[in-house]
């Protein structure tokens, strides 16, 4: 048992380089350099594509390596909508506003789903060859973030003016400075979370996944992002109703008692305005110019992939009762803005039939995965870039999120390898070499 035990468990080395793999691709999204527009436009750029010609590399090597397993595509409806919608975008390009920088977002949209795609398959692998129960994907994530909310944590203590962004006159600090959007620092902490709860759900690595959220929830405070910390409640709580430690249920719900209060009035109010939580902190009226005003000037094909003004690269959309932006903030406008009545459909239908491909799938982790996540991006889509918005990592997060339904691996052995010794034999080979 306890051979079978290791042979279940990916050697070390492997699994902290593809942490670390995970840990930099994540940080491709960020805005490293942001007084140098055009260096970190290279990073940005330049980094993603080496990344995905890395996970490439990986996959071609793990299929000559382990050519007893095979990849199986169940559901693939929900793949083969957003290929649609991938297809409307470069379409949309022919009569965009703005066709350079639509040209630009579908290709790095277009990218980030060619990454998702080998880099799950690489994943799947790992997981078939392995035998294992709980997705790699969980543990990759939770640690990969982990270290992020170190970073943050420890930017935010050794280099406050970089790390941080104020807003409300100065007397608000956020996390995520000019690095990255706070609230999209906040969707990064609670896909760690669900990550987190994933393992300790199934009895894996409790003490430190338990530390480890208390980091990465740290992080998620330092963003005061109203809409991030009303979605860790909410996981928070589905995790709740699934453990069953009546001891960390009656903890929570004393925590929850003595801190609530105070989080709803420094973090959901801060200065005590409730017209701004109301408003979405003045998006509300932005998101209704944009579609009483901007829509129906296109309202069939939109205006372009992620084009909401004339042109997007210099103007800016002038709402008539709010500010002026270049992008929405809101995902669904976005598509509404961008590809107009075709594109809502599209993009409707694909996460219907995403929800479809969650509860119908007999795997309950990864139905318990999807769940976590699905619904801290679509929350985080409604304030900001969100899934169907501006390339970010969100996008990267649920193409993983469909992935989970559409491919698995299975082993299919020769009569001389049906006993599956030489998976053992194999995996054997690597632990000693770890």
């Amino acid at each position: 048992m306890e051979a079978e035990a290791k042979i279940n468990k990916i050697p070390r080395k492997i699994f902290i380089g593809l942490v670390i793999f995970m840990f930099v691709r994540i940080a491709l999204y960020y805005a490293l350099f942001p007084e140098n527009i055009g260096l970190t436009r290279a990073i940005k750029i330049g980094g993603r594509f080496v990344a995905t010609g890395l996970a490439w590399y990986m996959l071609m090597q793990l299929k000559s390596k382990w050519k007893n397993i095979h990849l199986v595509y169940m559901m693939s409806i929900p793949m083969a909508l957003y290929c649609l919608y991938l297809f409307a975008g470069f379409c949309s390009i022919a009569w965009s506003t703005n066709p350079p920088f639509s040209l630009l977002q579908i290709s790095m949209t277009f990218e980030t789903f060619v990454f998702s795609l080998i880099f799950y398959r690489v994943l799947i692998y790992y997981d078939g060859a392995y035998n294992r129960k709980i997705p790699i994907i969980a543990a990759l994530l939770s640690r990969a973030i982990f270290f992020h909310a170190i970073w943050f944590i420890l930017g935010a203590i050794f280099d406050p003016d970089f790390y941080f962004r104020t807003t409300h006159g100065g007397s608000v600090a956020r996390l995520g400075g000019l690095i990255i959007n706070p609230n999209e620092l906040g969707l990064l902490a609670n896909i760690g979370v669900g990550a987190a709860y994933i393992e300790i759900l199934n009895n894996r690595n409790k003490v430190f996944q338990s530390i480890n959220i208390c980091f990465i929830l740290t992080m998620l405070l330092m963003t005061q992002s109203r809409g991030s910390l009303f979605c860790f409640f909410f996981i928070s709580g589905i995790y709740l109703l699934l453990t069953d430690s009546y001891l960390i249920k009656v903890g929570a719900i004393v925590v929850s008692v003595l801190v609530v209060p105070i989080l709803i009035q420094t973090i959901v109010l801060k200065d005590g305005d409730f017209e701004e939580v109301a408003s979405f902190t003045g998006r509300k009226e932005f998101w209704e110019d944009l579609v009483n005003e901007g829509f129906p000037e296109y309202p069939l094909f939109g205006r372009g992939f992620m084009s909401i003004a004339e042109n997007t690269w210099y103007n800016k959309y002038q709402s008539t009762h709010s500010y002026a932006a270049s992008m929405c903030h809101n995902t669904y406008v976005e598509v509404i803005t961008n590809l107009g009545l075709l594109g809502i459909f599209i993009c409707g239908l694909q996460v219907l039939w995403t929800w479809i491909a969650i509860a119908i799938s007999k795997n309950a982790i990864h139905r318990l995965m999807g769940v976590f996540m699905i619904v801290t991006l679509l929350i985080n889509s409604i304030t900001e870039f969100g899934i169907f918005g501006h390339n970010n990592y969100a996008i990267m997060f649920y193409h993983f999120v469909f992935l989970f339904f559409t491919i698995k691996a299975e082993k299919k052995f020769s009569n001389q390898t049906a006993s599956g010794e030489l998976i053992r034999e194999e995996a054997q080979n690597q632990l000693s070499e770890a």
